[in-house]
């Protein structure tokens, strides 16, 4: 008997009373796209050493501040909301994906306590990590609690949509359910935990009022660097980057096809006969089978690789979701190109007589919502059989089936499935990845630099205004001007810094904003001007003799005069120069020998050890001799 849509879900309703039972008794796992723990961390270590904003931050500071820096946040300086996430974010964490910092309120007892329970303490209650692991953080905080993934969807019939909806199960069903995500029991009987419908991945890029969502990520950057102090710029960066964590973990979802079909269902699949053990077959096969460094398309840079482009895929966040003139968005790529686990086609009659591609016709029906590359021409292969797969005209493996207790033709993913799955989608998770970090963090305009100004090259955003600021040996900063910049044009900046104290450098910040694309926040230290070419000395005139022998001394050299030998007697010192009866070396040749014994050293050819002896030192060199004679 087919069951349509509707019976299924009045199915569900008539056993809405035991669901309530078996929710409430036992606990199910939280619904998850791919694994934080493992999945989402190698995606995110593969991605951003792949990007070039490590590079860009360590020449925009002079190597004082790259992916490894640490930072400190104050729980002071924090609204409860954010002191709420960030308590419960470290709980959830595990303790082997680096994402915990260290130090925090409670880690520093009193200083009469013993030495190993200070060894977590950082500096009072401050929490401390370095960048990359507040983006981990990030991640983490993103799905706590787990409700938060209902706005890692995008719908299946309009990706653009603000609004997200999967009606494969009952409201009823849904809203308890909810409550394993961390939605309230209240909003059982008062209907407002999930029913079917959210708030999509895209409605999310433009929220105000989420404290992770890019729109709190972009003012935190802005204050990273223009608040006065380095504590308080520490601290609003690490904010920021943990929002850059959020973000880059709900476009990584969209790589999951449940998120870009919109099929909340598929999370709640069978995992084993377990009645609790529920959740989404494609996350738990990757986790398995590939772990955190194994995932497809996962490696570290070599360092005979070349150095990375820093051109990001799309000019905007939305278009690294949903695509664009010249880019295939994610969510485009995994809604549109393959299936997920409750988005299969119904179970369907088929005829025998029926050919290869005229079976997957009728089977994968109308409402796939696949791209139309991937049904043309697609076969089940074997046909007619009991069994077999649903293949793309390119070979590739759309589904499985087999034939049920009716005598359908019943469609489903396998181990076969999921595998392709992760090999082509997996690896552009960690393209998308790479591709934020770019976007987010751009390179710095093109500038000339001159004593007292400066020159920017500001490309053709919407609109553009840099700070010139001071910063002293404490890290106090202070701003001497703002100055709006002329877009698509040459800006030349005077820089009115006068005289530095010692220790003081020169801050630029070019705060942007570009349409489409997110706003910019970039800062450099300005470097020195660069001096004028300082003119070579003139070289002296070459030797006017070309049969004189290179290696012999130029005339009236005394440096490289021939030495005199051992058995000339030399001059008084008070003795006239006038009277010592002539030139010497005009008596002595080139060629010729030098008087004595032809073995004894002469000149600078002395032993060396006799040279520059004291009295003390040539006795002691000669009563060696002497002992040696004796022996």
């Amino acid at each position: 008997m087919i069951r349509t849509r509707k019976q299924r879900r009045h199915t569900w309703a008539r056993l809405g009373g035991l669901g309530l039972v078996l929710g409430l008794a036992l606990h199910p796992s939280p619904a998850a796209a791919w694994d934080p723990s493992s999945t989402h961390q190698g995606l995110l270590e593969s991605g951003v050493v792949r990007s070039a904003v490590h590079l860009r931050w360590m020449d925009a500071s002079e190597l004082e501040r790259g992916l490894f820096t640490a930072l400190r946040v104050d729980p002071g300086l924090l609204e409860p909301d954010w002191l709420r996430l960030l308590e419960l974010t470290m709980r959830a964490a595990h303790e082997d994906i680096g994402a915990r910092p260290l130090g925090g309120p409670g880690t520093c007892p009193s200083a009469d306590a013993p030495p190993e329970t200070q060894r977590y303490c950082i500096d009072r209650n401050l929490w401390e990590h370095d960048a990359l692991g507040w983006i981990r953080l990030g991640m983490v905080a993103e799905v706590t609690p787990s409700a938060r993934h209902l706005h890692h969807f995008v719908d299946r019939e309009d990706p653009e949509s603000p609004t997200w909806t999967d009606d494969e199960l009952p409201a009823s069903v849904l809203r308890r359910r909810a409550r394993v995500n961390g939605q309230p029991l209240a909003g059982v009987a008062t209907r407002t935990n999930f029913a079917g419908s959210s708030t999509s991945a895209v409605a999310w890029l433009d929220d105000t009022r989420d404290i992770l969502a890019p729109a709190q990520t972009y003012r935190h950057l802005t204050l990273a660097s223009l608040a006065p102090s380095q504590a308080e710029r520490d601290h609003y960066l690490a904010l920021a980057l943990i929002g850059v964590g959020a973000l880059v973990h709900v476009v990584q979802d969209l790589s999951v096809p449940a998120h870009a079909r919109g099929d909340v269902s598929a999370f709640h699949a069978q995992l084993s006969p377990a009645v609790s053990d529920r959740g989404l077959p494609l996350q738990e096969f990757v986790r398995v089978e590939y772990g955190r460094r194994s995932i497809p398309g996962y490696a570290l840079p070599d360092p005979s690789d070349e150095p990375p482009s820093g051109v990001p895929l799309a000019d905007s966040l939305v278009a690294h979701i949903i695509g664009g003139p010249d880019h295939r968005g994610l969510a485009e790529l995994a809604g549109r190109h393959f299936l997920s686990e409750s988005s299969v086609p119904a179970p369907a009659f088929l005829a025998d007589t029926l050919s290869p591609s005229e079976a997957a016709t009728k089977l994968l029906g109308e409402d796939h919502h696949l791209d139309p590359r991937e049904v043309d021409g697609a076969i089940l292969s074997p046909w007619p059989a009991q069994r077999g797969y649903v293949l793309s005209a390119t070979g590739r493996a759309l589904a499985a089936f087999d034939t049920d207790e009716d005598g359908r033709i019943r469609p489903y993913l396998d181990e076969a499935c999921y595998r392709d799955q992760a090999l082509q989608l997996l690896p552009a998770a960690i393209d998308t990845t790479r591709s934020l970090f770019d976007l987010i963090w751009p390179a710095w305009p093109t500038m000339r630099v001159e004593s007292a100004a400066v020159e920017l090259d500001i490309p053709a955003w919407s609109s553009a205004e840099l700070h010139v600021l001071v910063e002293d040996d404490q890290g106090e900063r202070r701003e001497l001007s703002r100055q709006p910049l002329e877009i698509g044009a040459s800006n030349r900046v005077a820089l009115a810094a006068g005289e530095l104290a010692a220790g003081e450098r020169i801050y630029l910040v070019l705060e942007a904003t570009r349409d489409p694309g997110p706003p910019i926040v970039l800062e450099q230290i300005l470097p020195s001007a660069t001096p004028e070419p300082t003119p070579l000395p003139t070289p002296p005139e070459p030797d006017a003799d070309p049969q004189r022998d290179p290696a012999e001394p130029a005339p009236g050299d005394p440096d490289d005069a021939e030495p005199s030998t051992p058995d000339e007697t030399p001059a008084d010192p008070g003795d006239d120069p006038a009277d010592d009866g002539g030139d010497t070396d005009s008596d002595v040749t080139d060629d010729a020998a030098p008087a004595g014994d032809e073995d004894e050293p002469s000149g600078d050819d002395a032993d060396p050890s006799d040279a520059g002896l004291g009295d003390e030192q040539g006795d002691d060199v000669d009563a060696e001799d002497d002992d040696g004679a004796d022996d």
